[in-house]
């Protein structure tokens, strides 16, 4: 592959976005085909409004306490609105806080971060602080434990494949500094029982963080259409903290999620010994981008509570039209009860890999799942129409990989 070297003339802002024009086209050319392949879909219509505004807040950072130029009167008013939004959704109690984050991986690291400040003290001398989450939950608390050079200890789930509160509390013990449950869990779509693993988090006087990234942002409009939903967000007591992700059920640009925690304030980083005044930043990044959250805004005003409601049944009618199709080819079924977007299918009869390789080729983006073997599947809302045709390909990949 050739390495492109650095331009020694620049090109005319012409060339430059025809060059770009033409690599957007190879992308779409390069999807067109795959179904699946767009994730977090509410219409052509709320992903261009997320572009434009994207261009629109493209130099603009989030106002933040780190000393520079005079925060942006937009990006106040646009952050304000996405926090209070976040902890209306969340069902905070008062004392709360949001923290704007770039997604569920910078989330899980700062609710972790203020587990072990809170807990770190209480740990036995020379102890390492142990995390505790289930065998499903998702590895970003793997590198949020390694970041932070903490133990992560993870415990086998249920055989229904949900996190297990009897293992979770048989490992909790003096150097626990946090639990970690999910809402739903990424690999196979199910809510843990985060109740139970609540009632373990305060009886062991721990924090509990729910990995809310696919759920916090829709069960919410989910209830107001009258679904039953498992309570798992901050109206739980025990719940220390919880993620969500705006641009998945937020449908925003890539890179806004909120951090909720119950007990505020956040601990942030303070550094003040050098030359320049104190560097003081609530997440991780020193400089990060406002353009993403702008999006979160832009698209949350446009869509209001009756624009999520009716994406939040549109994507129970793909799920619900997605499990009655595979349930009538043989040999399949759909892993448990899942009540949000994501969905595994399994079978006890034929080979997952082949068939996963199968309905590749059949133009079905799917992530291949191994703990149980299935087909990972991401509904969007306007996804229904597609059952039938992924039912077909169902059976037709089993007899190929027969």
């Amino acid at each position: 592959m050739r390495t492109a070297r650095f331009p020694a003339q620049g090109q005319s802002e012409a060339e430059v976005e025809s060059g770009l024009r033409l690599m957007r086209a190879r992308d779409r050319d390069a999807f067109a085909g795959i179904r699946f392949a767009r994730r977090f879909h509410a219409g052509d219509d709320i992903a261009e409004l997320a572009a434009r505004t994207c261009a629109l807040f493209a130099g603009a950072g989030r106002a933040s306490h780190y000393p520079g130029l005079p925060a942006l009167p937009s990006m106040a008013r646009i952050q304000a609105d996405l926090e209070a939004w976040s902890l209306e959704l969340v069902r905070a109690p008062a004392g709360a806080v949001a923290l704007l984050t770039s997604g569920g991986t910078e989330s899980a690291i700062l609710a972790l971060r203020e587990a072990w400040i809170a807990r770190r003290k209480a740990l036995p001398p020379g102890s390492v602080g142990e995390v505790i989450a289930a065998a499903t939950a998702h590895p970003c608390i793997d590198k949020a434990a390694e970041l932070l050079g903490l133990r992560l200890i993870r415990v086998p789930a249920r055989p229904d494949h949900r996190a297990d509160p009897a293992a979770m509390a048989a490992a909790t013990g003096p150097a626990t500094v946090m639990l970690y449950a999910s809402a739903p869990a990424y690999a196979n779509g199910l809510c843990d029982d985060v109740p139970a693993i609540a009632t373990i988090a305060r009886a062991h006087g721990v924090r509990l963080h729910v990995d809310g990234s696919m759920g916090a942002l829709l069960a919410p409009f989910q209830r107001m259409n009258g679904d039953e939903v498992p309570d798992f967000d901050l109206s739980v007591p025990g719940v220390a903290s919880i993620s969500g992700d705006w641009h998945k059920h937020g449908y925003a640009a890539k890179g806004a999620a909120v951090l909720v925690l119950r007990d505020g304030p956040a601990t942030p980083f303070a550094y003040a010994e050098h030359p320049l005044p104190p560097m003081i930043t609530d997440t991780l990044a020193g400089t990060a981008p406002g353009a993403p959250l702008a999006s979160a805004w832009a698209v949350a005003t446009r869509l209001g509570a009756a624009g999520y409601c009716a994406l939040a049944a549109a994507l129970g009618e793909t799920r619900t039209a997605f499990a009655a199709a595979i349930a009538r080819v043989p040999g399949f079924a759909v892993l448990g009860d899942p009540r949000f977007s994501l969905m595994l299918v399994t079978s006890n009869r034929h080979d997952m890999a082949a068939v996963h390789a199968a309905m590749a080729r059949s133009g079905w983006f799917t992530l291949l799942s191994h703990a149980p073997a299935g087909l990972h599947l991401n509904l969007n809302p306007g996804d229904a129409a597609l059952a039938a045709d992924f039912a077909r390909d169902l059976q037709s990949a089993a007899r190929t990989a027969a």
